[in-house]
């Protein structure tokens, strides 16, 4: 049952990371199409940016992909950390894609060409806006349903984009009314947001390769499932880590010593059972056993 909810799992994830890719590419159309009829450096660098969400949605699919492949001899824990290795990868697109916006807009305002853009510019923003707005909430839904750090960094760059068309259509509104360097401006304004966005992403990515320890609340309800299951004393040293969008956990258990081996061994499967059921992304449960002192 836990298997066929996963291959769910991974189907929906595969299906939003392609909806972002079409999403993406329609947008980045309209956006080119919008910038240069409308003369409006701060839409092309938003075009750009739509253009690094095709590559990232693209790599998130892919990283989907390998992830859901059963472990075998090489990956006895499976390939669950293609995921992080996507989400570095979507991190590392966006600085990209913001050092390139930051490079149009310089040379726009050392050009001193600088004009009001047209209205269709401006109509584009908004097109935007709207779009990649409900794109985020969607996509951002279905991450944390799925605990897919890929998909949820999919959903963030859509965020990213939304807010940088905000800053896209401040700047061309602006130039429209009389300020036309506002445009170029605006664009500096978006790869800002782009990079903070990337930032992000590429921290939490590096939190999953280093195997840092979840939040204390996993762990305190680990620790809470483990201890009501009778013939547990007590358990310490639960270390629980995120592996793309699974748990691995290894912990202690304190037994009665006065119990048989098979008796201690029946104890750690209830464990391991109980633990599987409180939360289905939890992958594997490695239980070390100790006799109580006394």
């Amino acid at each position: 049952m836990i298997e066929k909810n996963k291959d769910k799992g991974f189907k929906k994830a595969e299906k939003w990371a392609m909806i972002g890719v079409v999403g993406n590419a329609l947008l980045t159309l309209v956006k080119f199409y919008a910038g240069i009829v409308g003369r409006s450096s701060a839409m092309v660098a938003d075009a750009i940016h739509s253009a690094s969400d095709i590559v990232a949605s693209l790599f998130v699919y892919v990283g989907l992909l390998i992830s859901k492949k059963p472990a075998d001899d090489e990956h006895p824990y499976g390939h669950y950390k293609a995921e992080v290795i996507t989400t570095l990868i979507v991190g590392t697109m966006l600085w990209i894609a913001g050092m390139e916006i930051i490079k149009t807009a310089v040379n726009t305002i050392r050009s001193g060409e600088l004009s009001a853009p047209h209205n269709i510019a401006l109509i584009a923003a908004v097109l935007s806006i709207i779009v990649k707005w409900i794109m985020y909430r969607l996509t951002y839904n279905v991450g944390v349903e799925l605990n897919s750090p890929s998909t949820i960094a999919n959903a963030m760059d859509h965020r990213s984009d939304a807010y940088s068309s905000i800053a896209t259509l401040i700047g061309i509104g602006g130039a429209i009314f009389g300020f036309p360097i506002l445009d170029p401006i605006a664009g500096i304004v978006v790869s800002l947001f782009i990079f903070k966005m990337g930032y992000d992403i590429i921290v939490d990515a590096v939190r999953q390769i280093m195997d840092e320890n979840v939040d204390k609340e996993k762990l305190n309800r680990v620790k809470e499932v483990t201890n009501a299951v009778e013939g547990v004393v007590d358990s310490h040293g639960i270390r629980m880590r995120q592996y793309g969008s699974v748990y691995m956990i290894d912990m202690d258990i304190v037994v009665d010593k006065a119990i048989s081996i098979e008796e201690a061994h029946s104890i750690c499967e209830v464990v391991r059972e109980k633990l599987f059921k409180c939360n289905e992304r939890i992958e594997e449960v490695r239980v070390h056993i100790d006799p109580t002192v006394k």
